[in-house]
């Protein structure tokens, strides 16, 4: 039983933790400067 509850808190603390990291990741800017590239071909 100790192990389950266990494993429920480690996923939960998992979960809040990428749910945190998520929204903070949505307020902040995206860079004006670099970021995608057009791809070239190689010759």
């Amino acid at each position: 039983m100790k192990f389950i509850r266990q494993v429920l808190l480690a996923i939960s603390i998992g979960g809040i933790v990428a749910t945190a990291l998520r929204t903070r990741s949505k307020t902040t800017n995206a860079p004006s400067q670099g970021g995608w590239r057009e791809v070239t071909p190689q010759r």
